[in-house]
Parts: C-alpha cells; sequence; structure tokens
C-alpha cells in the first residue's frame, strides 16, 4: 500500500463552537493518538481531506505532518455530517512501521456469476475482511471472483486468495456472497411479511389483552 502525505496544524483550541468555526473556514477537527506519542488536536484542510478519501479510502496510511514532526498513521474513524456526508472530524491512530496490526479491507466481488446467468439472484454478505500485516502491506481491497457460482453455491471467507504476507482473521465459515434460486428469494419476503404481521398480532389479540 502507498503511503499518503497530509498535512495538518495542531489546533489551538478545543470546544464545540471551535470545531464549528474550524468547518465554517473549510478546516476538519482532527485528533492523533498512539501508543509512542500523546494524543493531540489537529485541524486538515477539508478539500485535501476529501480527496484523500476520494482517492486511497479510508482505509489508507497516512504520513501526517504536523509542522517538523510526522507520524506514520491509519484512519481508525471518519465522521461526516448526517445530511450533507461533508466530513466533519477525523481520528488518526500512530502506528510502527516495523509492527504487524490488525485492521479491514474492503471486499471487491468480481466476475459474472454463472448463477445470475440462469436467473439466480446475488447475495453480498461479508464486506470487509479482517486482516494482520505489516503497514505496508495492507491491502487496498481484497479481490473475491464469483464467476463460478451457480445456484445454490456459496462463497465464504475460506475460499479467498490473499497475498502471503497477509493473515486472515476473519471467522473463514463467513459467507462472502452466495446465488439463490428467484423462487427461494420470494419465499423469504413472504416469510418475512408473515412474520412482521405476528409481531403486530391479531384483531381477536388486542381484543384480549384489551
Amino acid at each position: 500500500m502507498d503511503v499518503v502525505m497530509l498535512d495538518a496544524k495542531e489546533r489551538a483550541k478545543s470546544g464545540k463552537g471551535y470545531a464549528r468555526r474550524l468547518r465554517d473556514k473549510g478546516l476538519v477537527p482532527s485528533v492523533v493518538y498512539g501508543k509512542e506519542i500523546d494524543s493531540q488536536t489537529l485541524e486538515i484542510s477539508a478539500k485535501e481531506m476529501e480527496k484523500l478519501l476520494s482517492n486511497f479510502g479510508d482505509n489508507a496510511l497516512v504520513k501526517l505532518k504536523v509542522g517538523v514532526t510526522e507520524f506514520n498513521t491509519l484512519i481508525r474513524e471518519v465522521q461526516r455530517n448526517p445530511v450533507r456526508g461533508d466530513v466533519v472530524h477525523v481520528d488518526f491512530m500512530q502506528i510502527s512501521m516495523k509492527d504487524k496490526l490488525q485492521t479491514v479491507a474492503p471486499i471487491h466481488l468480481t466476475g459474472d456469476a454463472e448463477g445470475v446467468k440462469e436467473g439466480g439472484i446475488l447475495q453480498h454478505g461479508l464486506r470487509e475482511l479482517e486482516v494482520e500485516c505489516l503497514p505496508t502491506d495492507i491491502p487496498e481491497y481484497i479481490r473475491a471472483d464469483i464467476s463460478e457460482l451457480k445456484i445454490g453455491d456459496t462463497l465464504t471467507v475460506a475460499d479467498l486468495d490473499v497475498q502471503e504476507n497477509v493473515e486472515i482473521i476473519s471467522d473463514p465459515n463467513s459467507v462472502v456472497a452466495t446465488i439463490v434460486a428467484p423462487r427461494m428469494e420470494e419465499e423469504e419476503d413472504t416469510e418475512e411479511a408473515v412474520d412482521e404481521v405476528g409481531v403486530q398480532g391479531s384483531p381477536e389479540e388486542e381484543t384480549e389483552e384489551a
């Protein structure tokens, strides 16, 4: 994985009011923490942060430059405005480039499943894979080839191929993708509808409770 450079400045103050003023100026309140450093509050260009996330995702390996000091970090949390979707806060975790760590990598389904061509329906299960590796070996994503799946077939974590220097932590039996028959899909929808009616209760049950 490539290392992405990102400039940051120490935050002069803290608090919701100051954080709001930073956002109004096009800055994102942030924090960096780790075993080897004290927690530091930062401010980062919102434009540069959005560019980084758009190009590299929130699993990026970031060299955070704060003045003359540089920190090797991973993005641990990105908070967004629930309405506008813009970034409102970012947590960075300082890491050692020599020590293995546990993180997650997104799973990308590739190929056109044979079962879908036959009329089956693709169901996407697990979307992220927990892995352990050195920071520079963190995969941008895990490729999951579904082209050979037929109706009734299932692809699990155990079926995935990853590079030798990456260890999978996720349960090998977790389902990544499966192809179900259309009739089975319809039956599941019907069962869910019946369950919802049962939860609401019949008019007779409501009368007896009253």
